[in-house]
């Protein structure tokens, strides 16, 4: 839908540097100035990568094979909605 803004990455990095460090996400990674998906590590019974895009309302994280798993207004928002996405095993059983 859009790339993200410099501020946007930056916002990123420090909402997940005040996370504890034994909180679920483990961490983030994104390619270039202003990219198009962030990715975004989760570590909890197994290491998972959600592809983090911008929405004409917010923004989305999508599981592995592209579905919409949560969605959020502003990236705080959506940061207290991560710990929401199923595991695998809930996502075996769609």
């Amino acid at each position: 839908m859009g790339n993200f803004t410099p501020s946007e990455i930056d916002e990123i990095d420090r909402l997940w540097r005040e996370l504890p460090a034994d909180h679920m996400w483990t961490g983030w990674a994104a390619s270039g100035r202003e990219p198009e998906h962030v990715w975004i590590f989760r570590t909890r019974a197994h290491w998972r990568r959600f592809p983090l895009s911008k929405t004409e309302t917010g923004y989305s994280i999508a599981d592995e094979l592209g579905r919409p798993v949560v969605n959020a207004k502003s990236l705080k928002a959506l940061l207290k909605k991560v710990e929401l996405i199923p595991g695998l095993e809930a996502l075996s059983q769609d």
